[in-house]
């Protein structure tokens, strides 16, 4: 429930409303005490809602046509009240929205009924109404069974559409995880085939140091084999 706006004069959806007949989606009334919680309750009930315009009579223009004649309201707080009482006495409650249109400081009220996502509603008094061809029908069982049922479906096809998109928001991320964490195996199986190769220069390497150091020592054993029978034949000498 809301009080949206006070024009200083009348909105651009006013002007158009006031200038066309009462139909499935608008209707007038003189005052706010002629409106009833069976209005909100069609209107919410209707596949598009629908507006009803307080302190507008119906009169006809220069081509015959059936228009909004303004003839105003009381603006108060009881009024708003009384409006905002009868939209919770439904059942569900429905929300609207209230605004207060003037013309030449006649002001009236023009309160918008949005169709309800709770379908369907009832008067405190159990009645089932909806709107059609500009006036306000009595629900039968059948009807009443099927505006349920619709309801019910879109309720399902809702739910579906969120689990599916949760579903679907899942997959995308574990999809990002997956693709960054192959991004990092790769570097990391390209880091361990660098270290291989790194190892395996690094072995050969180790591998040519030692067998040269294994010439070597052979080499320096023979040198030593040999100094030792020279110094053996010097000794000799001596002697």
């Amino acid at each position: 429930m809301s009080y949206k706006k006070i024009f200083k004069g009348l909105s651009d959806r006013a002007k158009m409303l006031l200038n066309r007949e009462e139909g499935g989606d608008m209707d007038f009334k003189r005052s706010v005490s002629s409106f009833k919680s069976d209005d909100i309750v069609a209107f919410a009930n209707s596949p598009s809602g629908g507006t009803l315009l307080l302190g507008i009579d119906e009169t006809q223009d220069e081509r015959g046509r059936q228009v909004g004649k303004i003839v105003g309201c009381k603006i108060d707080d009881d009024s708003k009240m009384t409006i905002l009482n009868r939209a919770n006495s439904c059942i569900p409650s429905i929300d609207l929205e209230i605004y207060v249109e003037n013309d030449d400081d006649i002001p009236f009220y023009r309160v918008e009924i949005p169709s309800g996502k709770n379908k369907p509603y009832c008067t405190s008094g159990g009645t089932y109404k909806i709107r059609d061809d500009g006036q306000n029908k009595t629900l039968d069982p059948s009807s009443l069974l099927e505006l349920f049922l619709q309801q019910e479906s879109i309720t399902f096809v809702n739910r579906f559409q969120a689990a599916t998109s949760e579903i679907d928001n899942i997959l995308k991320v574990t999809h990002n995880l997956v693709h960054h964490q192959r991004k990092d195996i790769e570097k990391d199986i390209d880091k361990l085939k660098k270290n291989l190769s790194s190892i395996s220069e690094m072995a050969k390497t180790a591998e040519n140091i030692s067998k040269n150091a294994h010439y070597f020592s052979e080499e320096n054993y023979k040198i030593l084999l040999e100094l030792k029978r020279e110094i053996e034949l010097l000794k000799g000498k001596t002697k």
